[in-house]
C-alpha cells in the first residue's frame, strides 16, 4: 500500500522538478546569450594579444632599443658648425668673441684706454672634436645598454608566462564552478523529488509530518547551494574576464576535451631550469648589473680630446669687407686637450662601491629565483601525483554514491529506511558529483602548474587540445 501510495506521484514530481530547475537556471541562460565563448587556447592567445602589462613591457622593450641606438651613436666624434656678429671697441687686440664652439679664444696686449665707438666683428666656423678615451666608455655604455634590452626581454618573456598561467588556470577554475553548478542543480532536482514523494506519504499518515519537514529542509538547503555555486561561478568568470584584459564583459568558456577523463599521463623531470623566463630574467638583471660596474671602472680614465677647427673672422678695425660684416680672414687650429679632474676620484669610488653592491644583490636575488623555481617544480610534481591519485578513486566513490542514494530512496518508499538516510545519501551523491568533476580538472590544473614551474606552457596546451591531458 505504501508503495502504490508513493510511486504514482514520483514521476510527476521528477517532471515538475526539471520545470522548477529550468526556471531557476533560465536568468543565467539569458545572460549568457550576449557573452563570447572562449576555448582554452583563445582564452590565452587573447590575454597575451590584449593584457595592459603586455603593452606596457613591450614599451620598456622599445626604449631599451633606443637606448642601444643612442649609446652606438655617441661613438661618433663631435662635427658642428658657428656663426656670430657681435660689435666691441678696438682698445684690445682684434677679435672679441662671445664663447662659441669652433672659435678659438685670442688674447693679447691692450691697444688703448679709449671705450671708442667699437668695431664689428663677424665669424663662421667649422669644428670637429673627438675624445679617444671615449671610446672605452661608450663601449661600456653600449654594453650596459645591450644588457638592459636583455632584460627588459626578460621581463616581457615572464611576464607572458604569468599572464598566459593565470589566463589557463582561471579557465580552468570558470569550468570547475560549471560542474559544480551542475551538480547542485541536480541536487536540487533529487531534493525536490524527495519531497513530491515525501508529501503524499504524509497526507495518508503513512509517514509523520516531520519526514515532510525535513524533505523541505532539504531542499531549501539544496537550493542554498545551488546559489553559491551559482555566485561562484560569476565570480570566477568576471576574474576570467580580468585576466584576459576585458574586465566587466562577460565571458563563456568552451570545454572541448578538457571534461574528458585523463589519462596516458606522462609526467617529465625538467632538471634544466635556465631556460626558465624567470631565471632568465634574473640572469639578464645579474648581467646588467656587471655591466654596470664595469662602466663605473672606465670613469677612472681621463678625457682626451682631438680638436681642430678652420674659421673665417671678419673685423672693421683691418678693412674687411662692409666694415667687419663679412668675414674674409682664414684663420685654422688643430690640438690635444688633456682633462683629468683628481677630485671626482673620491665621487667615482663611492659609484663603484654602489654599483658593487647592486651586482652583488643581483647575483642573490638570481641565486633566490633558481632556488623559488626548483621549488616550484618540486611541489607542482608533488601535486599532479597527488591529483592523479585522487581523480582515480572519485570515479568508483561516485558510482558508489549513486546507488546508495538509489538504495536509500527505494527503501524509503518501501518504508524500510527513515527520510534521514535518503538526505543523507543525497548530499553524499552531490558532493561526491562534484569531486569526480573537480577531480578531473584538478589534474589539468596541476598540469598547469607543472608547466608553469617548467617555464613553458606549450606542451599543457598542445596535450589538452589534442585530448591526451598529459604532457
Amino acid at each position: 500500500m505504501r508503495r502504490s501510495a508513493g510511486r504514482p506521484l514520483t514521476g510527476l514530481m521528477h517532471w515538475l522538478s526539471l520545470l522548477s530547475v529550468a526556471a531557476i537556471a533560465a536568468p543565467s541562460l539569458a545572460q549568457t546569450t550576449a557573452t563570447t565563448p572562449y576555448t582554452l587556447d583563445a582564452a590565452v592567445a587573447e590575454a597575451l594579444a590584449t593584457h595592459p602589462r603586455l603593452s606596457e613591457l613591450h614599451a620598456n622593450e622599445l626604449a631599451a632599443e633606443s637606448r642601444v641606438d643612442e649609446e652606438h651613436d655617441r661613438l661618433w666624434p663631435t662635427v658642428g658648425v658657428s656663426g656670430e656678429i657681435n660689435r666691441s671697441t678696438g682698445n684690445t687686440a682684434p677679435g672679441t668673441f662671445f664663447p662659441a664652439p669652433g672659435f678659438v679664444p685670442i688674447s693679447g696686449a691692450p691697444r688703448g684706454k679709449s671705450l671708442d665707438a667699437g668695431s664689428w666683428q663677424t665669424g663662421v666656423s667649422a669644428c670637429i672634436g673627438w675624445d679617444i678615451l671615449s671610446v672605452a666608455r661608450q663601449a661600456a655604455a653600449i654594453d650596459v645598454a645591450l644588457a638592459g634590452r636583455k632584460a627588459a626581454t626578460a621581463a616581457t618573456d615572464a611576464q607572458r608566462l604569468e599572464i598566459a598561467y593565470q589566463a589557463a588556470d582561471v579557465f580552468l577554475q570558470v569550468l570547475e564552478s560549471d560542474e559544480a553548478l551542475r551538480a547542485q542543480v541536480a541536487n536540487v532536482q533529487r531534493a525536490q523529488v524527495l519531497l513530491g514523494a515525501t508529501k503524499p506519504l504524509v497526507t495518508q499518515n503513512l509517514r509523520p509530518g516531520v519526514d515532510e519537514t525535513r524533505a523541505e529542509a532539504e531542499l531549501a538547503n539544496a537550493r542554498t547551494q545551488l546559489a553559491r555555486a551559482e555566485q561562484t561561478r560569476e565570480v570566477r568568470r568576471a576574474e576570467l574576464a580580468e585576466a584576459l584584459g576585458h574586465a566587466g564583459t562577460r565571458v563563456e568558456v568552451v570545454p572541448g576535451t578538457l571534461l574528458e577523463p585523463v589519462d596516458r599521463l606522462h609526467i617529465p623531470k625538467a632538471n634544466d631550469i635556465s631556460g626558465h623566463p624567470q631565471v632568465v630574467q634574473a640572469a639578464a638583471a645579474a648581467s646588467l648589473a656587471a655591466e654596470g660596474r664595469r662602466l663605473v671602472k672606465v670613469e677612472y680614465l681621463p678625457r682626451l680630446d682631438l680638436v681642430g677647427a678652420l674659421w673665417l673672422r671678419g673685423s672693421g678695425l683691418y678693412g674687411s669687407p662692409a666694415d667687419g660684416i663679412v668675414p674674409d680672414i682664414a684663420n685654422w687650429a688643430a690640438g690635444a686637450v688633456v682633462t683629468w679632474s683628481i677630485l671626482d676620484i673620491p665621487a667615482i669610488q663611492a659609484r663603484a662601491r654602489i654599483a658593487n653592491a647592486d651586482y652583488a644583490a643581483a647575483i642573490a636575488r638570481r641565486d633566490a629565483v633558481l632556488l623559488a623555481v626548483s621549488g616550484q617544480l618540486a611541489r607542482a610534481t608533488a601535486i599532479v601525483e597527488g591529483a592523479i591519485r585522487v581523480s582515480q578513486e572519485t570515479p568508483p566513490a561516485l558510482a558508489s554514491a549513486r546507488a546508495a542514494e538509489q538504495q536509500a530512496l527505494a527503501r524509503y518508499q518501501s518504508g524500510l529506511a527513515p527520510v534521514v538516510d535518503v538526505a543523507d545519501a543525497q548530499r553524499v551523491l552531490a558532493q561526491a558529483e562534484i569531486d569526480d568533476a573537480v577531480a578531473r580538472l584538478e589534474v589539468r590544473r596541476a598540469l598547469l602548474l607543472l608547466s608553469r614551474a617548467s617555464g613553458d606552457l606549450g606542451p599543457f596546451l598542445a596535450h589538452a587540445r589534442s585530448g591526451g591531458g598529459g604532457q
